[in-house]
């Protein structure tokens, strides 16, 4: 990051020499925002890592960094979009936004125990399907204000962060628990009923439970106009957000020999956790391209 910043400075240099010529706004007409654009951005130290990464088969996703914390489990956005709009020639409003969504159906065979009942030669099989779902969202919305009337810009921002994640497992099964088929085959070992009863399945899992975070942000930085409608900016955040999590279960099935009959439950797994967050990030860009519109 040091010979980032040396970079970064020795670019700059040209910039600083040409303040004279900027010393009237008509000198630099062209260059910086004005009231009704826009603007979307790249964090260039993903890129610097992508960069170095194909010396060492390493990779990473080139956007701006999302607003992350913990227990966001393995739903946290990759990147995030960054925008800007002007609502006049000094104040602005901000936003970072990133979103992850997947659904997975993970099928496997087991045995037909109904056919090999009939005919135990039989090698007729149904289908366990494990539905996996989660989700994860972050966003940065504020507004900010610019100082400077030269090429070289100090720009002031603040404004709210929020988070959200979920995970969730889902079960269905080709044999049905039954009151003559107590043990049903099934293709799901131990590693997914952690918390499940002796003689139950598991038919739905949300271990942690959905969370959430919310806080409030402040930042600084400098923005430099390196060419029209192009800038390099370098951010700092310093921010206080509360994280909370909704309690994690467990949905199971099985034959209760009390009540001779099959019979589903819910266990309470987790109380869900808390945690409160103060500190210095960089949420969107540590060092970023703007692209202005």
């Amino acid at each position: 990051m040091s010979l980032l910043a040396v970079a970064l400075l020795g670019a700059a240099a040209p910039a600083l020499a040409q303040e004279h010529s900027c010393q009237a706004d008509k000198a630099c007409k062209g260059y910086l925002p004005e009231k009704g654009d826009f603007s979307v951005g790249v964090d260039l130290v993903p890129l610097f890592r992508t960069i170095g990464g194909a010396f060492n088969d390493g990779d990473t996703p080139v956007g701006g960094k999302p607003f992350e914390y913990k227990d966001m489990y393995d739903m946290r956005p990759d990147v995030s979009i960054m925008g800007r709009y002007m609502l006049t020639d000094r104040w602005g409003l901000r936003a970072n936004i990133g979103v992850r969504v997947s659904h997975d159906e993970n099928r496997s065979y087991v045995r037909d125990d109904a056919k090999v009942f009939d005919d135990p030669d039989s090698d007729a099989k149904v289908i366990d399907t494990e539905k996996v779902t989660g989700s994860g969202f972050s966003l940065k919305f504020g507004g900010e204000y610019r100082v400077g009337r030269q090429r070289v810009q100090g720009v002031f921002g603040f404004g709210v962060l929020f988070g959200f994640s979920t995970y969730s497992k889902a079960f269905t099964y080709g044999n049905k628990l039954t009151d003559f088929n107590r043990n049903p085959s099934q293709s799901f070992g131990p590693d997914v009923t952690d918390g499940v009863p002796a003689g139950y399945r598991i038919t739905e899992a949300n271990s942690q439970g959905p969370n959430f975070a919310a806080g409030v942000y402040g930042s600084v930085g400098a923005e430099w106009f390196v060419a029209r409608r192009i800038s390099l900016g370098a951010e700092v955040n310093l921010s206080l957000y509360g994280r909370f999590g909704a309690q994690g279960h467990v949905k199971s099935e099985g034959y209760d020999k009390a009540y001779e009959a099959v019979t589903t439950r819910t266990d309470i797994l987790t109380p869900g956790n808390r945690g409160l967050t103060f500190g210095t990030d960089n949420v969107g860009g540590a060092l970023y391209f703007n692209f202005w519109f």
